[in-house]
């Protein structure tokens, strides 16, 4: 009697303890538990807004023209294989045009470099930032999800407070990330980080 009553508690104690759950439903969880919007904040306010300045985009595309290879190291970020990469740039100049989505940004040089202020989705900016690795998350739906938040935060706060007074003639600066390719020449627009009027 004594050993029935054992095995029955230790039954019911295995019981108890052990549960079987679909792992999609698990990474589910994990991700709505997992406040993005708030990491997005402190990586755009921390790191971005504080990182080093970026290389000007002019000077960039006169190193990838002398050493493509070692520009491409040294300055971009592309996550696995690829012949592509994204890169943190700066362009310094006057405002040629602003429209509803695009502002046009005139350098010393005379070259007009088109800044995109309403289409901010993608990886661009997470990528060319290199402050977060894709072996940070345990998914690529989680890796995304902080493009978006971070994305969410520049198209919708950050970029309507800068360009609010801004207008054409002014001088202006603007941080942002591009998209460069080794084998193939792909129209340069800059995805802004954050655009100041000195």
């Amino acid at each position: 009697m004594k050993y029935a009553i054992l095995i029955v508690l230790i039954a019911l104690l295995g019981y108890n303890s052990v549960y079987f759950e679909k792992l999609s439903d698990r990474n589910s969880k994990t991700s709505e538990s997992f406040d993005f919007a708030t990491y997005a904040d402190s990586l755009y306010t921390q790191g971005l807004l504080k990182a080093e300045t970026p290389i000007a985009i002019d000077q960039l595309l006169v190193e990838v023209k002398a050493d493509q290879n070692r520009a491409f190291e040294t300055y971009g970020n592309r996550l696995g294989i690829g012949n592509s990469a994204y890169f943190m740039v700066s362009v310094e100049g006057t405002v040629a045009e602003k429209t509803d989505g695009l502002l046009k940004v005139r350098d010393k040089s005379g070259t007009v470099w088109p800044v995109d202020t309403e289409f901010i989705f993608g990886n661009a900016i997470r990528d060319a930032s290199r402050l977060v690795k894709l072996t940070d998350f345990k998914t690529n739906a989680e890796f995304n999800a902080l493009s978006e938040a971070l994305n969410s935060i520049i198209r919708e706060e950050a970029i309507p407070e800068d360009l609010e007074e801004l207008r054409q003639g002014d001088e202006v600066t603007v941080n942002g990330a591009i998209k460069l390719s080794k084998n193939e020449d792909l129209t340069i627009r800059v995805v802004p980080v954050q655009i100041d009027k000195p």
